[in-house]
């Protein structure tokens, strides 16, 4: 894989990976009454991750003072896409 930046515009550090899509469900408790409270809990589905692009097809890539930004990116794996 190859990615353009791939390093942070802001710090120059190299990307420590790319920012990620999961879904996930928070899930709740309710009361007699149907009031709902935050189990403490999310269920991941992790078979749903998919790397996060842009409109134009950049991926979002971070480094490893938190800094995000938009790259290029050529040769990434089918699963990946």
């Amino acid at each position: 894989m190859q990615f353009n930046p791939w390093k942070c515009p802001e710090c120059d550090q190299a990307a420590t990976g790319t920012v990620e899509v999961i879904h996930g469900v928070a899930l709740l408790i309710f009361d007699d009454e149907g009031n709902a409270d935050y189990a403490g809990e999310t269920k991941v589905d992790w078979d749903s991750q998919t790397s996060l692009f842009d409109a134009r097809g950049r991926v979002t890539l971070e480094c490893p003072n938190g800094h995000q930004w938009q790259a290029k990116a050529d040769n990434l794996p089918d699963w990946k896409q």
